[in-house]
């Protein structure tokens, strides 16, 4: 894999300014419907902790927590555990070690020597929000996805400016696209006023179907 391209200006805008909340979305996949989803972001310095669960019945679970590290307003992830019971040819669980010239994961049986940076799925968010909130618009990141663990070199390309509606209002957001030759485009929306959240993205499938993930009530920002 090539090297990520750095980015220098002078400029930059702190990624600890990013607020910690609570929020609520809704899942919709095209074949078995809508669910919800429950996220969370704790800020503290330059150290994150973040999380996703998904419940689509009493007996499955699609989760992920992550603690991530930012240093000059790079992401860099520490550890992540995935879990994903829901059927289907993927790893049920796996933890996945993220060290400065390793990335590690027993349950996938793998150990990878790194000279470039690699990203968990919560990081390479974090990654794109900074990005957004500086002006960078296209740039790679090199991600494990959370699916079958595979490392996936993403191309991110700003796509312009939409207007996303929600139940809490319409919102001006920076629509990003993520892609690669090995796995579905992703499009995401940031509302810059919610603290660059992603309020909403989909997943265009190679079938033409789309899964879709919405915020459904305002994000409940915690204080410091």
């Amino acid at each position: 894999m090539k090297y990520i391209l750095s980015l220098f200006f002078t400029g930059f805008i702190s990624a600890e300014t990013f607020k910690s909340w609570e929020a609520d979305f809704e899942f919709t996949h095209f074949e078995y419907g809508k669910f919800k989803m429950q996220r969370e972001f704790i800020s503290q310095g330059n150290k994150i902790s973040t999380g996703f669960k998904l419940r689509p019945l009493l007996i499955f679970e699609y989760s992920q927590k992550s603690s991530l590290v930012i240093r000059e307003n790079k992401v860099f992830s520490v550890e992540t555990n995935v879990k994903n019971n829901v059927p289907g040819d993927h790893p049920k669980s796996f933890k996945v070690k993220f060290s400065e010239n390793q990335v590690s994961s027993e349950e996938l049986n793998f150990s990878i020597e790194k000279n470039e940076r690699i990203l968990d799925q919560l990081g390479s968010d974090v990654q794109m929000r900074i990005n957004a909130k500086n002006g960078i618009e296209n740039y790679t990141l090199n991600v494990i996805d959370n699916d079958k663990g595979n490392i996936v070199k993403r191309l991110y390309q700003t796509l312009g400016n939409e207007v996303v509606k929600t139940n809490f209002g319409s919102f001006d957001t920076i629509k990003v696209s993520a892609s690669s030759p090995e796995s579905s485009e992703i499009i995401y929306f940031l509302a810059p006023e919610l603290d660059y959240f992603v309020i909403q993205s989909y997943v265009q499938l190679r079938n033409g179907k789309r899964n879709t993930l919405k915020i459904i009530d305002k994000p409940k920002f915690l204080e410091e």
